[in-house]
């Protein structure tokens, strides 16, 4: 698993990626002040902390299945003056129905084992017409996937090979309205190989390629009825 230094370097590296994410739910105005946002998988809670100060929610819902980093995730909370709510992959029954106004998801998806059930939860908890944004650059279509997964299995993960129609097709059997488009398409990619000692890249065109074509946004509409 992550120890504390690394989970130090993964939220630093994916700060632009986060900060790239909420530009576009912004663009698209998805969500409104005083909403309940839930991110699956939010780990020590950088995200949401971004989300917070983004979008002003007045209920922020977190799950993560890693007890040190919900500890983590509510220690970086606490001083949030809206509903903070940080819950274990076994508590989504803790959600109520129809009660969430903004899904996010970042890089998660190879840590389910079944998306049908992590769709039907997301058509359970999203309110009518409302959005889930998930970002994956870990999916079958990558071709850095396999020697990611590697070592993510050597630090002790159990990880899971999902293509993007995978999760697409599964969304559409819940209800789910499915769209995808790269998360970033131009600027800089930062890359120092001298301090990323996991995930490296082989060379600078499988970094370019990853970043502006392989790490896919998903944007799925939850149906009116």
């Amino acid at each position: 698993m992550f120890d504390h230094a690394e989970d130090v370097r993964l939220e630093k590296r994916n700060l632009l990626f986060w900060r790239a994410l909420l530009g576009h739910i912004q663009a698209d105005r998805a969500i409104e002040a005083g909403a309940t946002i839930l991110d699956v998988g939010c780990h020590r809670g950088g995200l949401l902390e971004l989300a917070i100060d983004r979008f002003k929610p007045a209920s922020i819902i977190g799950i993560e299945p890693l007890k040190p980093a919900r500890n983590a995730a509510q220690q970086k909370l606490g001083i949030f003056r809206g509903h903070v709510q940080i819950l274990s992959e076994k508590e989504w029954n803790r959600i109520p129905d129809t009660s969430v106004d903004l899904l996010l998801s970042h890089e998660v998806l190879p840590f389910f084992d079944d998306l049908q059930f992590i769709s039907k939860q997301m058509g359970r908890v999203l309110k009518p017409g409302a959005f889930a944004y998930m970002v994956s650059g870990c999916h079958t279509e990558n071709p850095l996937w396999p020697r990611w997964k590697e070592a993510l299995q050597i630090q002790g993960h159990v990880v899971y090979d999902h293509s993007p129609l995978d999760l697409m097709r599964a969304v559409s059997i819940t209800g789910f309205s499915p769209s995808v488009r790269p998360l970033r398409d131009s600027g800089w990619a930062h890359y120092n190989p001298v301090e990323q000692d996991v995930f490296k890249y082989p060379s600078v065109q499988a970094l370019l390629d990853h970043q502006f074509k392989h790490k896919l946004l998903f944007r799925f509409q939850r149906s009116s009825n």
